[in-house]
């Protein structure tokens, strides 16, 4: 008898803010990303809801529902008319799972750790404005993470959340494989603890590229022969990319991941004996019937990128000059505007609206900086958004300790 591998599709869908001082209705830049990235938002709701065999997990970031709710405003695509409903009706029916992140997808483990909070907790707010729940996962961006995060993610009210197969083989030396890749497991720190996946990378490269059906169904059975039986018959494997890059924006019946391989892995899911091992589920699905048992350590990294080592250093986001000048600066706004928000603090709740909103857009600016995006392309036009978004975030919030300054202490 094979174990039965629950296989938990996670797809992770981002765009950054394309037009800084204004809506992605104004930017060209924003409409023409978007015209191409339209199919891989708005299909998989009618392909899940379609079958009863499907299941799968989605994360949004913050920019990203943000400008869509902008191009639905002004009729870009009639696509976008109740795309949030659709999803958010199948996360209740636990068909889908929607994860939380960091609102500007920042590396986690390279900002500072008061803007850490901020980015979780601006991404919370939109998501429970936009589905009307709140998510049980979390998605690092690039699957970026150290362990120090446990405590902000337990203390968000996140149970699980996922990072890459060798940072979790390669801190568990003493453990096999199979044990540490095909279960859930506890990261523990400072009091906290949160469930913790891990993503096979070998899998998740190839989805990355392209696969169908068959070629997914053979990996699978390689991975679990030979599996001991201790292990338990209800394995996890968890299969995580971006959602909208490739063959993900293919469109048509049969093209792309959705038409040339999750149709037809649907179709062979209910009516191919050779799949009968394999059944879709989500993280959270998983974890309701399989709590983890026992407690691991992770390495700091992130996922893979060719010619970058993920060794806990971060390269991909830091490395020259530039880069490393960048996130100075991004350190040096954020000590000054954690110096505002205590001037801003002294008023309580007589906080004068406009002081309160100042520092408020301030913050955002600095949130802003910290986009991923910036650092990972690392050429000039990218990390001048960074600089500008800090040279903004430090004009707004010097403004608004002027204004501090003029009002009657309290």
């Amino acid at each position: 008898m094979r174990p039965i591998l629950n296989v938990a599709i996670i797809l992770h869908m981002h765009q950054p803010r394309y037009n800084l001082a204004g809506g992605a209705s104004n930017s060209e830049t924003a409409k023409e990303v978007f015209e191409q990235t339209m199919h891989p938002y708005t299909v998989p709701p009618e392909v899940i809801r379609g079958s009863r065999e499907a299941r799968a997990t989605f994360n949004f970031t913050g920019t990203l529902i943000e400008q869509m709710n902008e191009l639905a405003a002004v009729d870009f695509d009639p696509r976008l008319d109740g795309i949030w409903e659709d999803y958010g009706s199948l996360e209740q029916e636990g068909r889908v799972e929607l994860t939380g992140c960091g609102y500007f997808h920042p590396i986690f483990p390279l900002i500072p750790e008061a803007d850490r909070r901020r980015q979780v907790e601006m991404h919370l707010e939109a998501f429970e404005e936009t589905f009307g729940l709140r998510p049980a996962g979390f998605w690092p961006p690039e699957l970026a993470f150290s362990e120090d995060m446990v405590p902000l993610l337990a203390e968000a009210g996140f149970q699980w959340t996922v990072v890459d197969e060798p940072h979790l083989v390669n801190a568990n030396r003493d453990r096999e494989w199979h044990e540490l890749l095909l279960r859930p497991h506890y990261l523990e720190r400072d009091g906290r603890r949160v469930a913790v996946v891990a993503r096979d990378r070998d899998i998740s490269i190839a989805q990355q590229s392209g696969y169908d059906p068959e070629w997914l169904k053979n990996k699978a059975l390689l991975k679990i022969q030979g599996v001991p039986k201790n292990l338990g018959e209800d394995l996890l494997l968890v299969i995580a990319t971006d959602g909208e890059n490739g063959w993900f924006r293919h469109s048509g019946e049969r093209a792309g991941f959705w038409g040339w391989f999750f149709r037809p892995l649907l179709e062979s899911l209910r009516s191919d004996p050779s799949f009968d091992f394999i059944n879709l589920t989500t993280v959270r699905g998983y974890l309701r019937d399989h709590p983890p048992e026992d407690v691991v350590r992770v390495e700091s990294g992130s996922w893979n990128f060719e010619g970058w080592p993920s060794n806990g250093g971060f390269g991909k986001w830091t490395a020259g000059k530039a880069r490393k000048k960048c996130w100075k600066e991004i350190e040096r706004v954020s000590r000054f505007l954690a110096d505002v928000g205590e001037r801003v603090g002294e008023f309580g709740e007589g906080c004068p609206n406009d002081v309160g909103e100042g520092l408020e857009e301030a913050r955002r600016w600095l949130l802003t900086a910290e986009a991923s995006d910036h650092f990972y392309w690392g050429t000039d036009e990218w990390l001048n958004k960074a600089r500008l978004c800090c040279a903004k975030a430090m004009e707004k919030g010097t403004e608004t300790l002027r204004l501090c300054n003029s009002l009657t202490r309290p």
